[in-house]
């Protein structure tokens, strides 16, 4: 006689095996909300417009918590004894740089609202445009990511990891483009010692930080898939 929890054991592991990996990316679209809304934030502090800048600084605050409840979610129902189709180290570790993109979007935009300031436009526009390099940076992380499905149901086909890879390669690319952005933006402040004051310097320095550490762990997040793709 066929007992009924035996009837469900199947369907039941099928679905503990792929949920991890759709939390996963439910974690991922929370990373491109909140890439979405650091870029007007970014684009309304830099513009003078501080009340639309405190409006998105809000609302990434408010979705990192949404993406660290999911976060939690995948750690703590992660299984235990279930094989996955990939190593389980990686996958956290994948989900840990992943994350660490949120919390610097979050650290940004609190920074910057710590001092409330209009600089000139000459320094807005460098900014910008090291503000469109990492967004385009994580752009290109998202398409790898939400590749990942893709890349599981094939049973790592090489269609479909070769498409991974390209966006993989493309995001180490920006990594190395966001770099030199950084250091000749921060060089620039440094040679307007005579227009800013220390605080200033080392406000906008501390920002061009920052916005250097989203870049880095998009980056060390594609590592990661490419690690899990390897197997």
């Amino acid at each position: 006689m066929v007992r009924w929890k035996d009837r469900i054991r199947v369907p039941l592991l099928g679905a503990l095996r792929s949920d991890p990996f759709e939390k996963l990316n439910e974690h991922a679209k929370m990373v491109k909300v909140c890439t979405e809304s650091l870029k007007h934030a970014m684009k309304a502090y830099f513009e003078g417009d501080f009340d639309t800048f405190d409006k998105y600084r809000l609302k990434v605050i408010k979705d990192e918590e949404k993406a660290d409840i999911i976060k939690r979610n995948i750690r703590n129902h992660l299984p235990k004894s279930i094989h996955m189709s990939v190593d389980k180290r990686n996958f956290l570790l994948l989900l840990t740089q992943q994350d660490n993109i949120l919390d610097y979007e979050e650290d940004l935009v609190q920074w910057l609202h710590m001092r409330i300031k209009t600089y000139n436009n000459d320094i807005s526009a460098d900014f910008m445009h090291l503000t469109d390099k990492v967004i385009e940076t994580i752009g290109y992380f998202e398409k790898a990511i939400f590749n990942l499905p893709d890349v599981l149901e094939s049973s790592f086909a090489d269609d479909e990891r070769n498409e991974t890879k390209k966006y993989i390669k493309k995001v180490s690319l920006g990594e190395h483009e966001s770099d030199v952005l950084e250091q000749a933006l921060s060089k620039k402040i440094f040679s307007l010692e005579d227009q800013l004051t220390p605080i200033d310097i080392y406000h906008l320095l501390r920002a061009v930080q920052i916005l250097g550490e989203i870049s880095n762990h998009a980056e060390n997040a594609s590592d990661r898939i490419r690690n899990l793709l390897a197997r």
